[in-house]
Parts: C-alpha cells; structure tokens; sequence
C-alpha cells in the first residue's frame, strides 16, 4: 500500500514522521507531498505522487494567507483543488484541530474545513469527545469518525532529570509551573499572568517557547512586567531545553480558551508531570480519572494549582500512557483504517 501524507509539515511538528516510520515498519510505503506548485497546489502535487490513498492532516497549508495578494485566489480555490485531487484516490483526514487556531471567525475557513470532512472516507479523531463536535459543527456523519491516539510525543527525549537537579541547572528554587510550546492568545496566558499578579503565589510560572509574533510577546512582557515570581523566554525550545524545563516543571499549566487536541498535554502526561487543564477542554482525553491529571474550573485554579503541587512527577506513572500510545500501535490502528476505506 502507498499512502501520500500531505502537506508536509514534519519540519515543526513531529507527529507526521513518528507515524510515517510506523507505518513503515508494518510495510506501509509513505511518501510527503513536499512541494506546494502554483495554482492548483494540492491537485498538481497528488498527481505528481500516484498513491492508493491520501491522508490530509492540515488543509489549511492549501489556502493559508499569505499576504502576496492571493490570499482570496487560495480561499477560493481551495475546494475545486481539493475535488480534483481526489477524483480518482480516496481521501482520509485527520482533525487535529477544529479550526486552524485563532481563525474559527474566518468565514471561508469553514467552508474548506467541512469540505475536506465531507469529502473524506473516514476521519481520525484523538478522542471520542471529538465527535459530537464534529458533527455539531460541520454536519457531517459520525459513523465516519475513527478514534486514534495522538501518539507518544516523548519519543526522542532521554527520562527527565530529577526535579531539584534540573531547576537548580535553570537557576530557580521555587517550585515551577509551567507553560510551554508555541505562546498563542488561545492558550490562556493572560489569565495566568492575573493570577500570579492578584495571588502572588509563592511558585514560579514560567511561560517558555517562541511568541507567534514579536508584538504579542512584548505584550505578555509589559503584562508580567512587576509580578513577582514570572519568568518569560520567548524563544525557540530545541528539545534539550524543552527537556530541562519539563524535568524542572513541578505541574504543566493549560488555561486554553478553547482547544481540540493537546499535543503539549499528551507530551506531559507521557513524563509523568501531574496536569492542570481546564474543565472546558472536553476534546482532549488523558485517561481520566487519573492522579496526575487536575481539571479546574476557572474560580477553583488556585486550589487545583496547591493540589498539584502537593503531588510529584513520576515518569514511572506514565509508563502505561507511553505504552497504551505507542507509535506501534498508532500505526496499526491507521492501517486498519486504510484497509478499511480501500
């Protein structure tokens, strides 16, 4: 069977290869469609790929803006591209996300995101909570859908350091609660930095990763600017760093807005870490009940923060989790989804 993944985005997100490898390992011959051609991009680069089956995980790489003053041509286009890539290869997606982030309010967004659902044989969701959203949002059929774990994401890192050792390498003597990843509006931050201005707890937040743009990272700063106990490094983590802060994280703080899967809670709950996660990010399954996951409500943070920190990471206790969403298994219950639609 020959499956081509598109876009390629595996240069910023890791999931894409780990499961392209599985895959391959169990005789799946995976190829990326890497280049993007001009005027029908996704169309013109299936055909240059013949392929039994195309597995679409982020279609908005086909109608992105761009700001070259095409951006409308690419909303446009989008679903005549989509059906011409097609016509003759079926089509799987994975939702990663309901929305690309921070765009749900852009009308054509929709439109090309249902398109993709409806055109789809099957979908692959992270969590059966997905589903009902899904189908909530873009009508589409349930049936379609296929829970498939997200994959163990702390593949590629060593075990984590031990808690006192990391934070002293990092300078820092109070326990850490940590923020990490991409700093976005969505994830919540301004919240946080409230608190720990109106609370002043005596813990560190620590919000570590690459701003989305130079002025919201400037905002976050005049924002923490004065508050005790606040540490920002907008910067981008290579994974030694991301490695030290997780091991140095007393708990890993989630304050999303709104949210449809969480590759950095998936990450954390592979390390052991006890988890902070509001009650309203209902799409994203970490095993629950389970002793290092805390949901809060946005009154109860404080409480749910002192409860975490009372508990201590256990890399041991994630053993289960990295078993149970192993790329092994991830791949199998892909392939059974291939055959399925082939």
């Amino acid at each position: 069977m020959k499956v081509l993944f598109a876009p390629d985005w595996r240069r910023g997100i890791s999931y894409q290869q780990l499961l392209a490898q599985a895959l391959e390992d169990l005789g799946t011959n995976v190829e990326f469609l890497s280049e993007y051609r001009r005027l029908l991009p996704f169309a013109r680069g299936v055909h240059s790929h013949p392929s039994d089956l195309i597995h679409l995980h982020w279609p908005e790489a086909y109608f992105d803006p761009r700001q070259d003053g095409l951006d409308l041509l690419r909303r446009a286009r989008f679903r005549l591209d989509l059906l011409l890539g097609t016509r003759s290869v079926p089509l799987v997606a994975t939702a990663h996300n309901l929305f690309p982030h921070d765009r749900s309010d852009q009308w054509f967004v929709r439109a090309n995101i249902r398109a993709v659902l409806v055109r789809a044989k099957r979908i692959m969701v992270h969590s059966a909570g997905s589903i009902p959203l899904l189908e909530s949002t873009f009508g589409i059929a349930g049936e379609k859908c296929r829970v498939i774990p997200q994959g163990n994401l702390s593949v590629g890192f060593p075990p984590p350091l031990p808690v006192n050792e990391a934070a002293q390498i990092l300078g820092i003597t109070k326990p850490i609660g940590l923020m990490f990843g991409l700093v976005k509006p969505y994830k919540g931050i301004e919240g946080m930095i409230e608190h720990w201005r109106i609370k002043q707890p005596d813990a560190v937040l620590a919000i570590v990763g690459k701003a989305e743009s130079a002025e919201y990272g400037e905002k976050l700063k005049a924002l923490a600017s004065g508050v005790p106990n606040i540490i920002t490094r907008f910067e981008f983590l290579p994974t030694e760093q991301l490695h030290l802060w997780l091991s140095a994280a007393r708990c890993v703080i989630f304050n999303y807005a709104s949210i449809f899967n969480s590759g950095g809670a998936w990450l954390a709950r592979s390390f052991g870490i006890p988890i902070l996660l509001p009650v309203r990010a209902t799409t994203v399954d970490l095993d629950e009940p389970h002793p290092l996951v805390i949901r809060f409500e946005e009154d109860s943070f404080e409480r749910s923060f002192i409860q975490a920190l009372a508990k201590q990471p256990d890399f041991q206790m994630g053993a289960e989790w990295r078993a149970r969403t192993s790329w092994e298994n991830v791949a199998k219950v892909t392939l059974q989804v291939y055959q399925e639609v082939l």
